[in-house]
């Protein structure tokens, strides 16, 4: 376990905001040794010295690194870098009308893969009641862990109980939540999630894991060289010759996307989930206490703000999002409690 004397020092060796940066959940400040990787990529590349072949191992460690984090084998992770086009696997395998149950507010890039099929039944419920509307003939529940819009936390147990009792397969989006909340075991047939935001990685990394079963209902329609058993071997020609693991599902990585992933995967484990979730949730919780506003469970803080204080928020270099009409504040690792205070006093005023 990580102390904390070494969690700070990790925090000021890796994070250099000029902001007072609570944001996580539109993106993770991203690490120097991050910057450094990818930096050293693009210079190899325009020298020509960048080697191509050199990033699959890399890419391996980062799928052994997520499934350590989510409880999955390294062999049931693809890699791609979107969660809709992940989705998209999903919402494709299914048989004309079936029912996918998905809670309101949603993320679209979890939404929409299935509203674009036109033959699906999408029925929407509010988050909190998503565990107790699941019901027989159910084909499908898909849901991001924690919601982007406003970081509520749901109730994954319950949901995943209530898919199997009625024999109904579950898809986790952990977008919102891995990198900060313990997800080692959700229970879920497939998870997706991008590596940008908890997982402070560049942009253009995604991943999807699934069961055996779950992954074997999915066809790899995006197939491409990536997804060959060899793809330096299986890059010209037919006859088809998939991966036969999860590696049949992957497109094309973006080659420094993955090089810097793999170092901040090895910051957030080295720094330890139970570590993180400890310090992000606290900070939410002393923003929480600071607004009159009960304890909660969550890394994100949402609320509604008036026009006033969200200029003072601007005018103090506060950066957070605004979601559905509300301002959300997201804490993570490399933030303080002075962070939080300098928030306050804007909010405040």
């Amino acid at each position: 376990m990580t102390t904390a004397p070494a969690f700070e020092s990790i925090v000021r060796a890796e994070f250099a905001p000029t902001t007072t940066y609570l944001n996580a959940a539109s993106y993770g400040l991203l690490p120097k040794s991050v910057l450094a990787a990818v930096t050293t990529a693009d210079e190899q590349r325009a020298h020509g010295e960048f080697d191509i072949p050199g990033v699959d191992s890399i890419i391996d460690e980062c799928r052994a690194a997520f499934g350590r984090l989510t409880g999955f084998a390294a062999s049931r992770v693809a890699v791609g870098s979107q969660v809709s086009q992940l989705v998209g696997l999903v919402a494709q395998s299914l048989r004309p009308g079936a029912n996918v149950l998905v809670p309101e507010h949603e993320f679209n890039s979890v939404l929409w893969p299935f509203l674009v099929r036109g033959d699906l039944n999408v029925r929407v419920v509010p988050l909190a009641e998503l565990p107790g509307a699941i019901r027989s003939g159910d084909d499908v529940v898909a849901a991001a862990v924690v919601q982007s819009a406003d970081g509520a936390v749901l109730d994954v147990a319950r949901t995943v109980a209530a898919a199997r009792a009625h024999g109904a397969r579950v898809l986790f989006d952990l977008s919102q939540a891995v990198g900060w909340l313990p997800v080692h075991d959700t229970g879920a047939d497939w998870i997706v999630s991008v590596g940008y935001k908890w997982l402070l990685g560049p942009k253009g990394t995604a991943f999807l894991a699934g069961t055996p079963a779950a992954l074997d209902d999915l066809s790899p329609v995006a197939a491409g060289w990536y997804a060959g058993y060899n793809p330096w071997e299986t890059c010209y020609d037919g006859p088809l010759r998939l991966a036969e693991d999860a590696r049949r599902f992957d497109v094309g990585p973006v080659w420094q996307a993955w090089i810097g992933q793999r170092r901040s995967l090895e910051l957030i484990e080295g720094v330890g989930i139970d570590t993180i979730h400890r310090h992000d949730v606290a900070l939410a919780d002393r923003l929480r206490k600071g607004l009159g506003l009960p304890e909660g469970n969550s890394a994100v803080v949402s609320l509604e703000v008036s026009e006033p204080a969200l200029e003072r928020v601007r005018a103090a270099r506060v950066v957070g999002a605004m979601r559905a009409g509300r301002l959300r504040l997201a804490c993570h690792l490399y933030n303080t409690e002075e962070d939080v205070d300098r928030a306050l006093d804007a909010l405040i005023g």
